[in-house]
């Protein structure tokens, strides 16, 4: 087992002493958040649980892969969005990704069919 299957585990395992149930079981499902600062490298991960994935819609989508696929892209933070690098000590642009760690029995998806337009 590597670092980030025992971190997740770990995380996993806290998690269902907090709150095991049927709908636990059924439906929760847990995430890997990765952020990877684009100066140093220095790249630092969560573990979450979800219950469902709230993933867009668009009207060139064909397919429920094609939101999840969208919900799971990885995208660049930088201006305005800048994150805090521990290594670097400072506010950076850096790359964020989200991945499905651990799928549940029973996978809920929210459909955001609607886009904001100022």
């Amino acid at each position: 087992m590597n670092g980030q299957e025992f971190a997740a585990a770990l995380t996993w395992r806290r998690h269902l002493e907090r709150g095991k149930s049927f709908f636990v079981d059924l439906l929760q499902g847990q995430l890997r958040s990765s952020l990877t600062c684009l100066t140093c490298g220095h790249t630092s991960r969560r573990f979450d649980p979800f219950l469902y994935l709230s993933v867009p819609v668009t009207k060139d989508m064909s397919n429920v892969t094609d939101a999840i696929g969208k919900y799971l892209e990885e995208e660049v933070l930088e201006g305005a969005e800048q994150w805090h690098c521990e290594k670097c000590k400072r506010k950076v642009n850096a790359r964020k990704k989200i991945d499905l760690w651990k799928l549940p029995p029973v996978l809920v998806l929210h459909l955001k069919r609607f886009e904001f337009d100022a």
